[in-house]
């Protein structure tokens, strides 16, 4: 499958998603689909790079967008931490959750990680156009 289908399914569902555990669940997929769809373009644009490892993927893809000097991929960087950070206040902070500091509902959560995944598709084609292909894996060690 195309990593952006995960992505898409969670914009697909989340007018839908009303309860909680149901949207903290979409969260994880608006994530995993550009985290997954992220990788994928960054090794299309850099075929010879190094595999990430395995336990520290999620951190290691960060820093990898982070290393040029370029703006495009600082903005990747930037889109996917933030993305990173409302998925991980989704899955582990059972009890209240929150947004630079401030407390907010699971529903805010959703909202605030569908507006960065927006930007973050957007920063990814200008970064590299185009859909990662159908059964594209990302280079893990």
């Amino acid at each position: 499958m195309k990593p952006i289908e995960f992505y898409r399914l969670a914009v697909a569902i989340a007018p839908s998603a009303v309860s909680e555990p149901f949207q903290r669940t979409v969260v994880g997929r608006l994530y995993y689909g550009l985290h997954h769809e992220a990788c994928c373009r960054y090794y299309r644009e850099n075929p010879t790079a190094m595999p990430l490892e395995l336990n520290k993927r999620h951190a290691s893809l960060q820093r990898r967008f982070n290393q040029p000097a370029d703006a495009k991929s600082k903005k990747v960087a930037n889109l996917l931490r933030q993305l990173r950070h409302f998925r991980a206040q989704a899955d582990y902070e059972l009890g209240q959750m929150y947004i630079n500091g401030r407390p907010v509902t699971a529903a805010q959560v959703l909202n605030s990680a569908t507006q960065v995944a927006q930007q973050l598709l957007a920063a990814l084609e200008a970064y590299s156009l185009g859909d990662a292909p159908d059964g594209c894996v990302c280079k893990i060690d």
